[in-house]
Formats: structure tokens, sequence, C-alpha cells
């Protein structure tokens, strides 16, 4: 028996022991479903382990994917069984098992004990697992603030598994895949806080409407900002590739957004972030030198463990930019799920010929307000006419900017 076969039949003698170690048979629950991927988690499967809840997830991808670490083969279906500690808000991958067409073509694992707990990016497939099997887990209130002084935490979940809202940021780990949510469920009654741009559900009052939210006000290096007194510094050129086109677009209900194909990397601090999507704030969130811009495009990427870094394209009006001229042949006017684009739009497109940028940590700038992000703001514009940057507020109905926040003694450099 040569060393390979050994190999596989460990893993699958792993697998076996780990499911069939459940004393009931598996009963799996649909927690999420949509035109990339279906996510199901085996509720026989939910067991304390010492201060963890362990649970087996399998996602079944439309099309096939591909892992990094095995980049000449696909697969179709992941099983992954992920440990969650509840009281911090916080997941790990003990076990990830990975099939094309019921083949098993990658698999690898580490014991819990030794495995890297992180705070799973909001809806990721990691954090729509985490709040369906820590629903019942109720954080103290000073839990709650210790966690959120430097990032926001995931306490209120579903009373069932429902249809997910998409929210601004969109991404995945290198087991956990970026979900396309279903964009009407917020008004639906779902279990996601409902937010907006105006009123009593407005940027002052987010931290209000959840604890979820509670960075929103807590946080101390918050975005958008006002780029003001930056300080020279040996700053490295912007390196990235953007040869990969865009996939579909959609309307949220907060912004339009476009997804991309997977290829789009930009490398920063010695680190790979895929490109995940690009969506619009009219007017712009961040200024530079207190001037606001009439629209602004934030570019999302995020590294294999959920980091994330975003590139910020201002736009002035002016002549009418091809890519947009583009993406607005198909611009959804409503709320919508995600339309399959049929012009080709590469991200490059979106961006000054000169890549010279500003660069601070700060946040999302939309609830639950998740700080650690890395800004790159472009100190360029690009031009948009003055239809195509109506056409995006008719889209969204209302201006959809945050407020610049304080710096609160945050370095910009440039």
């Amino acid at each position: 028996m040569n060393v390979d076969t050994m190999k596989k039949l460990t893993t699958l003698f792993i697998l076996c022991f780990a499911i069939c170690n459940n004393s009931q048979a598996a009963q799996w629950v649909k927690l999420s479903d949509n035109n990339i991927e279906k996510i199901m988690l085996d509720k026989q499967s939910i067991l304390q382990q010492d201060k963890y809840k362990r649970a087996w997830v399998k996602v079944e991808y439309k099309t096939p994917q591909k892992n990094p670490e095995t980049i000449d083969k696909q697969y179709n279906l992941s099983k992954l069984l992920w440990f969650f500690d509840c009281s911090a808000q916080k997941s790990a991958t003990s076990q990830v098992f990975q099939y094309l067409n019921s083949e098993l073509v990658y698999s690898a694992g580490i014991d819990a004990k030794s495995a890297e707990f992180i705070e799973p990016v909001p809806e990721t497939d990691m954090d729509i697992a985490m709040r369906y099997v820590c629903q019942a887990e109720k954080p103290a209130t000073a839990k709650i603030v210790e966690t959120q002084k430097t990032s926001a935490t995931k306490l209120e979940a579903p009373a069932k598994p429902a249809a997910e809202t998409p929210t601004e940021i969109k991404v995945a780990t290198v087991t956990a895949k970026s979900t396309a949510m279903k964009p009407a469920d917020a008004k639906k009654g779902g279990h996601k806080p409902h937010w907006a741009y105006e009123g009593k559900e407005g940027p002052d009052n987010w931290a209000k409407l959840s604890p979820e939210f509670a960075t929103c006000d807590a946080g101390r290096n918050q975005s958008p900002i006002n780029v003001e007194g930056s300080i020279h510094a040996a700053i490295k050129a912007l390196k990235a590739i953007q040869k990969f086109p865009a996939k579909d677009i959609f309307n949220n209900g907060h912004t339009v957004q476009i997804n991309f194909k997977e290829g789009n990397m930009l490398a920063l601090d010695n680190g790979a972030f895929q490109m995940k999507q690009v969506h619009f704030h009219a007017p712009s969130e961040n200024t530079i030198h207190g001037k606001s811009f009439p629209l602004e495009a934030h570019f999302v990427h995020a590294d294999a463990k959920g980091n994330l870094a975003v590139i910020g394209v201002m736009f002035t009006e002016g002549k009418a930019n091809p890519a947009l001229a583009k993406l607005w042949e198909q611009l959804p006017e409503e709320e919508s799920q995600p339309i399959t684009l049929k012009n080709r739009v590469m991200p490059s497109e979106f961006m000054p010929d000169n890549k010279t940028y500003y660069r601070f940590s700060g946040s999302l700038t939309t609830p639950p307000c998740s700080e650690g992000v890395r800004w790159l703001l472009m100190k360029n514009p690009i031009t948009a006419s003055k239809e195509q940057i109506d056409a995006f507020k008719k889209a969204v109905h209302h201006s959809n900017n945050r407020p610049v926040q304080a710096l609160n003694g945050r370095v910009i450099i440039e």
C-alpha cells in the first residue's frame, strides 16, 4: 500500500469517525441557499466540548471552486468541522474535506486546541453557522463592551435559519466562501437589525439598534474620515492584479454592489488580498482636505484569514465613465437578486492612472462598523457624468454616506 493510499484511508477514517460518532443520524438544516452556494448544518452534530461548541457544516457550490493550496484541483462540496467560542464570538476550522462530484480531492485537519480562533467576517459562511450554533448564548454586557473595543461582535442570532440580508462587505476565508444573500429579508422581519441612513435608524442611532452595532459608537478607529495632516512616508507603490472581470450586479437597498470573479489580487503587508466586490456611495464618505466628492467607489478585498483591505476611489462630475456606462445598462433600481452581467467590465477601468494613495486604519462604514480595516484612498479622482451619478442616486433612493468620524490620534500616511 503506497503513501497516498494510506493518507486517503486515514482521512476517510477521521471523517467517518467524526460523523459516525454521533449517537443520532445527521439532521441537515439549510442556513442559506443562493446562486453561488448552499450552506447546510447538521443539527445532530452540535456538541459542547469544554468551552467550545462544534458542528459539522457542508457547503455545496453551484460552480467548481479552487483551493489556493491545490490550484490544480477543483471542488464543488466542502465538509467542515467548525468549533465556536460563543462567549468570545470567535470560530476555528478543525477539519476540512473537499470533494469534486463525491471524490475526495483535498483534506486537512488540526486539533481544536491548536486551531486559530478568529472573529468571523460578517455574513461569511462561518459567521452564519456561528449565529445558528450560538443562538442561545447571551454574553454579559461587560463582555460585549470589552470585545467591541476592537471589533464588532455577532450577538444576536435567528430563532431559526433564514435567508440572509446582503451587507456591504462580503468576504471569505480559504474554507468559507462569500455568500450572496437574499436582499429582501431585512424588510420581512429577518433577525438582522434594520438600519438606514436617515431618521431613527440613521448613523447617529446605529449603536442603539442592536448590541452587535455597539462599535459604531464605542470604536476609536471608525470610518470614513477627513484626510488632513497626512505624513509623508516611504509608502510602497500599489501592487494589484486586476485582470478578471465583474460577475454580477445587485441592489441591496443600501448600495449597488458588483461582485468579481476570483483572481484579482492586492499585495499588501507581505500578504495577498483577494478582491471580492466594489460598491458605491453618493456623496463620498471619505473627504480630502474637507472636500466631498459626488461619488465614491469602495473595492473590498480580503485575505485568507478574513482581514479586510479597501481601496477607495473618488469620482468628480465630468465625462461619462465607460465602465459605469456598461454597468448601468443593468442597474437595478430596486432591491434585487444578483444579475449576471452581459458586458465585460474590468476593475482596472475604475482606477486612476496615477495610483498614489493615502493609507490609514479604519472600519466598515456600515453596521456593525467592525474595525481593523486597512484603507487605501486614491489621491486622484476619476470622472463620471451627472447622468451616471444621478442614476445611482435614483437606484438607492437616498444619500448613502456615513458622516466623517473622528481620527482619535490616527496617523494618515502618503
